[in-house]
């Protein structure tokens, strides 16, 4: 069965809507769920899909909040069966059976623990990691109602960009989006690296104009991310015990993007990438060699390259 939303409103009959991809709430004419509400704005909040009856609850930068079982959503998280959504006066269950636990009988001898992994594939992709620089100090500093609004419309415009290159948003970690691109050929595919790389220089100068706007409010803060880009083969599939599995990305392949990113903040530099999507992109873009990289976990150095701007 597919995950469902049950919607009480008051004075209404609670209802239930099957959700099927991307679930907007808000004011606007456009939105799947109207909420005929002045304290609701245009576009409110977006339930996202990642697959296996798994959503991802977005607040897009409303003026008076998201609220998940009692707490305002800051960040994009994830939601679980039972979890309960309320905007204004709208109270929203979210209900997955997929993720709810098997309760049928099982043979004594039955070993859940081989059952870890299902369907799983290897693919040439394309891995770009979108990290909040100091989210730590930004979340403490805004104003509780400034906050949801900021961090909302940040990872809703991430989001955008990141999509109209092609790349599909995997998760959302914290602070983080991590987002892949599959190729169907080799994976030194130039078409691999083009859209990550792209997509990280518009978020780097989309979040300069996020930068502008909040030191106009706030001088003390900045509003800065850093991105880590690396290419290979990494391994798709269903991972998880029977009574839940989640699809998602595995491999070295996923943590050297991670690693790269973070050696965004210690190098300073905006945008790092391995030698691998150098040598995808050619002459395209312009390089600065940060030479040979040590990163946590890995046995050998790994050179990589910060991305200044298309040649």
């Amino acid at each position: 069965m597919p995950a469902e939303l049950s919607i009480a409103l008051p004075g209404q009959v609670t209802r239930k809507v099957p959700l099927q991809g991307n679930f907007t709430i808000g004011r606007g004419s456009v939105s799947d769920l109207i909420l005929k509400d002045a304290r609701v704005s245009r576009a409110h909040a977006l339930l996202r899909p990642l697959g296996r009856g798994n959503y991802f609850l977005l607040d897009l930068g409303s003026a008076n909040g998201t609220f998940l079982n009692g707490r305002v959503v800051t960040a994009p998280v994830q939601l679980s069966d039972g979890d309960v959504i309320v905007i204004a006066d709208c109270t929203i269950k979210f209900e997955s059976p997929e993720q709810r636990p098997i309760t049928a009988p099982t043979p004594a001898n039955y070993d859940s623990t081989m059952e870890t992994a299902v369907n799983v594939s290897t693919e040439a992709v394309s891995f770009l990691i979108v990290d909040i620089r100091n989210f730590t100090k930004l979340s403490e500093t805004l104003p509780p109602k400034e906050l949801p609004s900021f961090v909302g419309s940040w990872f809703r415009d991430a989001s955008a960009v990141i999509e109209s290159h092609g790349g599909v948003i995997d998760k959302f970690i914290g602070d983080s989006v991590m987002a892949y691109w599959l190729g169907a050929g080799e994976a030194a595919d130039p078409k691999l690296a083009r859209g990550p790389v792209d997509s990280a220089l518009e978020l780097i100068e989309a979040a300069r104009l996020y930068h502008g706007q909040l030191t106009a409010r706030h001088p003390e803060l900045s509003f800065k991310v850093g991105c880590g880009i690396h290419m290979g083969e990494a391994m798709f599939g269903n991972i998880g015990g029977s009574s839940r599995r989640d699809f998602t990305a595995m491999g070295d392949c996923v943590n050297v993007a991670f690693r790269l990113e973070s050696q965004c903040k210690a190098l300073d530099r905006e945008i790092v990438v391995s030698s691998e999507v150098k040598d995808a992109l050619g002459d395209a873009y312009a390089f600065e060699d940060l030479g040979e990289l040590k990163l946590k976990g890995k046995s050998h150095d790994v050179r990589a390259y910060a991305v200044t701007r298309k040649a």
